[in-house]
Parts: C-alpha cells; structure tokens; sequence
C-alpha cells in the first residue's frame, strides 16, 4: 500500500474555513514552532499506521484572518508526501477535511465513545494500557491474532496490559460467526472466566466449526469448560445475549470499524493480523506516553 494510501484520510484538506466563523477564537498566537508541536502532536496521535512521521517545513499566509497556511511532510520509511493544512494561529483549530479541536486528544476521545462496564476481560483494570478487540470468531485473522496475544503480548506485558473483548461478527461472510458471538456472550453469563474458555475453545477449533454444528460444539466447550449446560442451551436458544452482541456491533460501527480484527491500543486505532512486533510498538509507544 502506498503512502498515499496510508494517510489518505489526511490528505482531504477543505477550503471552506471562511464559511465556519472566519478564523481564530481570539486567543493569542502561538509561535512557529510552538503551533507545528500541536499540530504534529495530533496528527501523530490519529495516524494508526506504525512508523509514520510528521513535520511541519513552512508557514504562509492562509488569505483567511486568524488562520495560517502549512505544510506537511508525511514519511513512512522511504516514502514522503506533502500535505497541506490550515491551522488557526491560536492553534485552536485544524482543517483537514473536518474541523478540528486540537486541544481535545483524540485517543481519550475515543476511548470514551467505548464501553468498559460490564464487558470480558483480562488483566487488571488498572493497567497503564488497555487493548479493545473487536473480533470475529470466524475471522482465520482473528485467530491467528488470539495465538499472538496469548504466547506474545500476555506473556511479555502481564498486569502492564488490560484486553477487552468485543463481538463484531461478520455475518454478510461468515456463516457462523453471529452464532459463536451469541455463545461466547452466554458463557459470559456464568463468568468472566466462562467467557473465556468459550473464546479460547472456538478460537482453537475453527476448522472443525460449521454453521450446521456450531451449537454442538459451543455446548462441548460449555461442558468441558464447567458451565451449567442447562442455562447456557437456555440462553443460545432463546438469545437472550442477542443484545450485548448487538451492543457490541453498533459501538464498532459507531468508530468506523468495518473489518476483523480491528484493535484500539490506548484509543490508537490497529486493523489486521497483526505482528508480535507491531503490538510491541504500540505497547511500548503507549507505556511511555503514560510515564
């Protein structure tokens, strides 16, 4: 994927500030260099690519009052891209196709927008970094990525990190998943620990799963894992954990997740089958940003 590509969403800058107010709030003008440090702040907080830089080379007239005229130079390894922005001078607001309050951190932002009450879980809440998944238990990537958190990322980080479990079954393409979602959610019924032994135990036989046995197979974890089997039958047949899947699916949606797996590493958003390594850079990036 081209650099373009990567940061196409902030290539889009609107032309259009004179019709949002005419300019600055008022407050005083920051210097140069002072501005370019909020503005690469943000952007370096929004991006969710690993390794892509920003800098700010040249200040203009942005022809509006109150505001300034930059550019951006975007590098990912090799590749660079020019972009263009306008700032107001107070570095309150940003243009980049939406405007901008820039002394909102849009990493909090986002981890509010996200519910923590009542939802599986692991490690201590009180972690310096918590990790949101929104998964599908039919997703080959998503399995491939349950193997790097429990071997990788559990065992090198321990009490450092908190996992949340989302359910975003994909259920346009996989048959099945929106009924491994209603399971793993009645297990949660009877346990946090419950949850997880459902998890685990769909994850690990996924190739065996289809949509005409994944009850059979549900109720063979829910056996071996403890549960009462009775309610756990009770609870799939009559759905009655339909709605925290569906809680879970309308909050994705609501942050533009559109693919499995889709992770959130301290609000930074992270898509795909991902690396040891790239949950290290993330990890480690917002373990130091938490000193």
């Amino acid at each position: 994927m081209t650099l373009a590509r990567r940061v196409a969403p902030l290539a889009s800058v609107l032309l259009l500030a004179a019709a949002c107010g005419g300019g600055a709030r008022g407050g005083p003008a920051l210097s140069d260099d002072a501005l370019s440090q909020r503005v690469v702040d943000h952007y370096q907080k929004s991006i969710s690519t690993p390794g892509v830089t920003f800098t700010v080379t040249k200040y203009e007239d942005a022809g509006i009052p109150g505001w300034r005229k930059g550019t951006m130079v975007v590098s990912l390894g090799q590749q660079t891209q020019n972009i263009g922005f306008y700032v107001t001078a107070d570095g309150h607001y940003s243009f980049r196709g939406d405007l901008i309050d820039l002394t909102v951190d849009p990493l909090a932002q986002t981890m509010s927008k996200i519910s923590f009450d009542n939802q599986p879980e692991r490690g201590p809440r009180d972690a310096k970094v918590t990790i949101v998944e929104y998964s599908d238990f039919q997703c080959p990537f998503c399995a491939r990525v349950y193997a790097t958190l429990e071997n990788d990322v559990l065992k090198d980080y321990g009490d450092k990190v908190r996992i949340v479990f989302k359910n975003f079954p994909l259920t346009s393409i996989h048959p099945w998943a929106g009924d491994a979602a209603l399971a793993s959610e009645c297990a949660f019924q009877q346990g946090n620990d419950k949850f997880w032994a459902m998890h685990n135990g769909l994850f690990s036989k996924q190739d065996d799963i289809t949509r005409e046995n994944l009850k059979d197979k549900a109720g063979e974890i829910a056996r071996d894992a403890g549960l009462d089997v009775a309610r756990f039958q009770e609870c799939f047949d009559g759905k009655k954990a339909q709605d925290a899947v569906d809680a879970d699916v309308h909050e994705a949606s609501a942050l533009g997740v559109n693919s499995t797996p889709t992770f959130f590493v301290n609000g930074r958003r992270l898509s795909g089958a991902l690396a040891p390594a790239d949950f290290r850079q993330a990890i480690d990036g917002a373990l130091g940003a938490n000193r």
